[in-house]
């Protein structure tokens, strides 16, 4: 059986509706950014036509947003699970362009963190700011597992129609 876990955009903003129902909430997703709807949705925020902006990843990439006092940053965790060696700096990256849209004005900003892996490395710095410790501990963790900068990786994939030639090439 499949069972629905975790909230899509769609249905944050439905919930953020219902929990704010005086505000003016927007979702900024695949969805609703195609052709000239990203500039108004953007020059929407920017002018405070909009109070709430729900959002994927994409709302991190490259915008100012001046007067965003508030961010709030839902399953966190979600890119620690990726099987890639980058997947903590990926994260840690995200966390820190989120939680550096709140605060950019004249006004100190907060950033909200949801996550299930609050002690994390990634998670843990990102929220403490501190990302000279992140580094260290990262550069730490890939040094023992041999990863780079301190080793290299190289994918080989063969594949072929008879097993038997392919696991002769494999073993040449």
């Amino acid at each position: 059986d499949l069972v629905e876990v975790g909230s899509g955009t769609e249905s944050i903003e439905a919930q953020l509706r219902t929990i704010f129902h005086r505000a003016r909430v927007a979702r900024m997703d695949r969805d609703t950014t195609r052709g000239h709807a990203l500039n108004k949705l953007l020059s929407d925020f920017r002018a405070h036509s909009i109070d709430i902006l729900v959002g994927t990843q994409m709302v991190a990439k490259g915008h100012d947003f001046p007067g965003v006092n508030l961010v709030g940053i839902l399953l966190a965790d979600t890119g620690l699970h990726f099987p890639d060696f980058r997947a903590a700096e990926r994260t840690w990256q995200l966390l820190t362009q989120v939680a550096g849209r709140a605060g950019r004005g004249e006004h100190q900003g907060l950033a909200i963190i949801q996550t299930f892996s609050a002690e994390h490395n990634a998670v843990r710095c990102a929220a403490s700011g501190d990302h000279e410790e992140f580094c260290r501990l990262e550069l730490e963790n890939r040094k023992a597992l041999g990863y780079p900068p301190f080793g290299r990786l190289v994918k080989i994939l063969l594949s072929g129609k008879n097993e038997d030639s392919v696991e002769e090439e494999a073993g040449r």
